[in-house]
């Protein structure tokens, strides 16, 4: 690539802008594209080559054996500034899987609806896009694949979408079913256990009930709850020692 070359500089220009504006970001002129494409060269020999190197040290820790890698390994963070020690590389524990997160944790979560009513589009559409944040979902039963999406798609699995879920091959999805849904350009799995149940449209206008997600939900708001007592805690014990030391000054 080279920011001097003209056509070359026109395209980067044309497909950047084109690209803001699918996101609502402030177009750029040729000249602050261009500008800004001059910076990406000293960002590749630095600021990658850095993440490059730490990335290599963790995996040494990961080959070389015990303490199991949630141990043994850091996160480390880059900082603008120095620490008061002067250093620029801050490592940290990992942090442990959180079991609300459908990455961290292998999360099976339960699927309630009418399998007899309630079709694949509505599976992919308000459950695995809307709610779990799934991008190009593959969804099987078994070994048998009923839908996916991205590169290399069997695009014939497109027709399943419009039947019921009682109705899709493999034996339907029934009450019972188990479905393995992924996405391998999040890396993220997620097993769903379908429940047969006549949901209320008052209830979830979409007619598809995850429990799993209430759960969730509920361990969210329990942290949080948590997490206010220790402060309010904190807090009373910081007016208490203040209040002790302000007796002491008048006795």
């Amino acid at each position: 690539f080279d920011k001097d070359d003209l056509p070359t500089m026109r395209f980067v220009c044309a497909a950047s802008n084109l690209r803001s504006g699918v996101f609502h970001i402030p177009l750029q002129t040729y000249h602050d594209a261009k500008g800004i494409a001059g910076n990406i060269i000293p960002a590749i020999a630095t600021t990658n080559a850095i993440i490059a190197g730490l990335q290599v040290l963790e995996a040494f820790k990961v080959l070389r054996g015990p303490p199991p890698p949630k141990e043994a390994c850091r996160m480390t963070f880059c900082l603008r500034h120095p620490t008061g020690r002067g250093l620029y590389l801050q490592p940290t524990r990992l942090p442990p899987p959180n079991p609300s997160c459908f990455v961290c944790a292998s999360a099976q979560l339960t699927l309630e609806a009418d399998t007899r009513v309630r079709t694949l589009r509505g599976l992919v559409d308000h459950v695995l896009k809307a709610r779990l944040g799934f991008n190009e979902p593959s969804v099987a039963k078994d070994s048998s694949v009923l839908y996916e999406e991205g590169e290399g798609a069997d695009e014939d699995l497109a027709a399943f979408l419009p039947r019921p879920l009682a109705a899709l091959p493999a034996g339907g999805v029934v009450d019972g079913t188990l479905l393995t849904v992924e996405d391998f350009t999040q890396s993220l799995t997620v097993t769903l256990l379908v429940a047969q149940r006549e949901v209320d449209e008052e209830e979830e206008p979409s007619g598809f009930v995850l429990l799993g997600e209430a759960a969730a939900q509920r361990l969210r708001e329990e942290r949080e709850r948590r997490r206010e007592e220790a402060e309010t805690a904190a807090a009373a014990k910081d007016a208490g020692a203040a209040a002790a030391a302000q007796r002491e000054v008048d006795e």
